[in-house]
């Protein structure tokens, strides 16, 4: 049974386009509504999460505690450029999400994003998914799109469907 999910997360979920056997990566989950949600719908998907905060790993442990019991779900403190990050989560992943995180948007967070990159299985997606209310939302746009710009990754495509979401595919060349 799923918890209340913010339409923000239901939105960016549908965004994934998921066929059930992937291996997703999500950074920041905070109470871990998306995890909950996308393990529900997907039997198949194997879920890590990570997270700065200990609140946060605590509440989507919590959340999905029976998922973390039988292995599809891994919850882990961290931040993406550390560099043992790829150690400590496995990998590499199909997709990658982050919602309302805002580092990518802030400041050009190539750094984190060539990290999150280096994760991703080649044809990988990136999705950063914010909710912007006022609809103002070309700040974020310009912040996500600067951190896109790292090598590796494809260009950045842009979906407005209730949230702005900016998504990116790991070059199947290689680095």
């Amino acid at each position: 049974m799923v918890g209340v999910v913010p339409d923000r997360v239901q939105r960016a979920v549908a965004l994934l386009d998921l066929r059930g056997d992937e291996v997703v990566l999500e950074i920041g989950p905070g109470p871990g509504a998306a995890a909950e949600l996308v393990l529900a719908r997907h039997p198949g998907v194997r879920y890590v999460a990570v997270d700065r905060s200990a609140t946060a790993v605590a509440r989507t442990t919590a959340r999905n505690r029976a998922a973390v019991d039988r292995g599809r779900l891994i919850v882990r403190q961290g931040d993406v450029t550390d560099p043992d990050l790829a150690d400590t989560v496995g990998g590499p992943f199909d997709v990658v999400l982050a919602v309302n995180v805002n580092v990518f948007w802030t400041r050009a967070a190539c750094t984190e994003a060539s990290a999150l990159a280096a994760l991703l299985v080649p044809g990988g997606a990136l999705w950063l998914v914010y909710e912007t209310p006022g609809g103002d939302d070309g700040r974020v746009l310009d912040g996500v799109r600067a951190s896109l710009a790292v090598p590796g990754l494809g260009a950045p495509v842009v979906v407005r469907e209730g949230v702005v979401a900016v998504g990116a595919r790991r070059s199947r060349a290689g680095w």
